[in-house]
């Protein structure tokens, strides 16, 4: 990509397949690669030379990430986590870097009406969605602190929201 007076400030290259292996901005600075592995997984190695993994499973023809394997620095922990799937390709379960799991569930139309971070654990703490059933809005969220309450007029356009403790 080039500025109004020509010269060049990021460049973006791709493999034959046509998928991107590399971006960076003039003289190399911020340059971030990709490798596409034998096993399917992709590594991207950011500009300070750290490696993030990426793991995937194709569920319902959709290729979803399964695991992130990161490097640390000094700034920054690593970036690990790994997450599960249902039938339909929708998260059930995502475990972070420190080995907290957080749960989901969903209705029939895909939409989270539950999720519990910490599960497992003394501090698990679960918010649950009521959705309007025609649109893709929340109606309430209940928290274990408070529940929010969400009207809406025919067209989706938000009327009110209120929030009570609990």
């Amino acid at each position: 990509m080039t500025d109004e007076r020509g010269i060049r400030y990021a460049t973006w290259a791709y493999d034959d397949q046509g998928r991107a292996i590399s971006s960076e901005h003039a003289g190399g600075a911020e340059k971030v690669t990709v490798a596409y592995n034998a096993d399917g997984s992709s590594t991207v190695t950011n500009a300070l030379g750290k490696r993030t993994t990426y793991r995937f499973q194709t569920i319902q023809g959709v290729r979803r990430i399964t695991a992130i394997e990161g490097e640390p620095s000094a700034n920054c922990p690593n970036s690990n986590a790994t997450f599960t799937y249902d039938d339909r390709g929708l998260v059930k379960t995502r475990t972070d870097n420190k080995g907290h799991v957080t749960t989901f569930d969903y209705n029939e139309r895909g939409l989270e009406v539950s999720r519990t971070e910490a599960f497992g654990t003394p501090q698990a703490r679960t918010v649950t969605t009521t959705w309007h059933p025609m649109l893709f809005l929340p109606l309430t969220v209940t928290e274990p602190d408070r529940i929010t309450t969400y009207r809406y007029d025919d067209q989706g356009r938000q009327l009110s929201q209120s929030v009570s403790q609990r």
